[in-house]
């Protein structure tokens, strides 16, 4: 009886440390050793999905592993961000984003509303681009300037149409930023991405709208639409010649970045290694080429200034989402 309980005993230490091999072998596999996927949330063939492609052409090659794009539109972007803050932290499931994720949480709140996701969910790995949005008229609408549309917004509150990426997307809030400082109201009418809002103001469907300069160049040189002034804090190609918003006596400072976030909880090894060929991506000559045909701007972060300017901008934004307030949207 003794011998038969040794024996079970015995087997059962020994299963147990079969388990724990396999536990640390898996554990130790190579990273990354299957496809990676980053998830945009916006739909195709806006700025985000244009960095996001031309970078994964890049990354696979310095991680030696397949990189796919997935677009996951819906809810502002929510759907997207929540499937990554959601999805399993081992480096397989990585987002790609814009400021739209910092403003689904605010707008939670303002709602009284669960989260559908929370911030520290997510941890940004690198900043790969960072653009100013263009304001831009209908040429129809005789808006030649940033004045001629602020004063038309304020002799007729509420009329003047906009289109956007989304409400308390990424190209409504430097629009409502310009509407807190001037005293305007537009009629705002978003869409599921900047692409949609975009064949909107091509339409004459409104009078004007924010959009990356990558979507808004290829308009307005073909003098589609008229641009009237940029975001940032300087002027920046292909847009030298356009004031900045401040230039105009507007005070507000925005721009359009993309970034790269990974699950909270990701193992550091795995952190660093993603930033590293980041890094080394973004330096490619392949890459700055696409980024300069597409009017992005390598604007590169990572380690402590990523995450200095990460607190900063989600102060920012969330006061915009305050300042807008709910609405009927």
């Amino acid at each position: 009886m003794q011998v038969c309980q040794f024996k079970t005993i015995k087997y059962a230490l020994l299963l147990a440390l079969s388990s724990c091999l396999s536990v640390s072998v898996t554990a130790q596999e190579k990273y990354p050793s299957k496809t990676i996927t980053i998830i945009n949330p916006n739909l195709p063939g806006g700025f985000v999905d244009n960095v996001a492609r031309n970078l994964a052409v890049i990354l696979q090659k310095n991680l030696k592993q397949t990189v796919i794009i997935v677009n996951k539109p819906g809810a502002n972007g929510a759907i997207g961000h929540a499937a990554v803050a959601n999805a399993s932290p081992d480096g397989y499931t990585l987002l790609i984003t814009s400021p739209s994720l910092v403003t689904q949480p605010a707008i939670d709140a303002l709602y009284n509303r669960t989260p559908i996701y929370t911030l520290n969910k997510l941890i940004p790995i690198s900043q790969i681009t960072s653009d100013p949005a263009i304001i831009l008229a209908n040429p129809e609408s005789n808006i030649k300037t940033m004045q001629d549309l602020v004063k038309a917004a304020g002799k007729s509150p509420g009329n003047i149409a906009i289109a956007s990426s989304g409400t308390y997307g990424a190209t409504h809030l430097p629009m409502a930023m310009i509407e807190n400082v001037s005293g305007v109201k537009f009629k705002h009418i978003p869409t599921g991405g900047g692409a949609g809002a975009m064949t909107l103001a091509l339409g004459g469907h409104v009078q004007a709208l924010a959009s990356a300069p990558s979507v808004a160049h290829p308009q307005s040189q073909a003098g589609k639409m008229v641009a009237l002034a940029q975001t940032g804090s300087k002027r920046l190609p292909p847009y030298m010649d356009l004031p900045t918003l401040k230039e105009s006596n507007i005070n507000v400072e925005y721009t359009l970045w993309t970034t790269i976030f990974a699950p909270a909880e990701t193992p550091e090894p795995i952190v660093r290694q993603l930033t590293q060929a980041l890094r080394e991506s973004v330096r490619d000559e392949q890459f700055k080429t696409a980024l300069f045909k597409g009017n992005s701007t390598l604007d590169y972060l990572d380690g402590d200034a990523m995450n200095q300017f990460w607190k900063m901008e989600i102060k920012k934004l969330q006061d915009t989402v305050q300042q807008i307030g709910k609405t009927d949207e």
